[in-house]
């Protein structure tokens, strides 16, 4: 920490605002991407018979859930992690913004009306969460 640190305030100010500006960016993208992949979930999850009784359960979102963020952990460590709060950071933060990304998809699909209640959150997040893993296995 202490050598982030020091590299960190020996950065130029400008040079500092441009990478956290490119952060945010990324993060954006991020959010787009799995709002893109909330769409596809609404879609397909939709008009299967099977996931329609499936994962309109609260519970099955529940250990979807769990099991992104486990998923999150393990493929932090493939980047090379050896710290275990960034392992939960980089957990954290792949699942904030599929579960922003599945909000987006599901207010966009209501018509800008909103309810964690809604079916359609379920299928938004189920597929943010089902495809996100995929994608992001693949392309680690």
């Amino acid at each position: 920490r202490a050598d982030f640190l020091t590299f960190w305030r020996f950065l130029d100010f400008d040079l500092r605002a441009n990478m956290l500006k490119w952060f945010m960016i990324d993060i954006l993208i991020s959010i787009a991407f799995y709002a893109i992949l909330g769409f596809v979930g609404i879609f397909l999850f939709k008009r299967i018979e099977f996931t329609k009784n499936f994962l309109n359960n609260r519970n099955i979102i529940i250990f979807l859930s769990i099991f992104y963020l486990i998923v999150g952990v393990f493929l932090s460590k493939l980047d090379g992690s050896k710290n275990l709060v960034f392992d939960i950071g980089y957990a954290f933060g792949n699942y904030f913004s599929c579960f922003v990304g599945a909000v987006i998809a599901t207010f966009l699909a209501m018509r800008f009306k909103f309810s964690f209640k809604n079916e359609l959150f379920y299928y938004s997040l189920s597929g943010s969460i089902i495809f996100g893993t995929v994608l992001t296995i693949i392309f680690q």
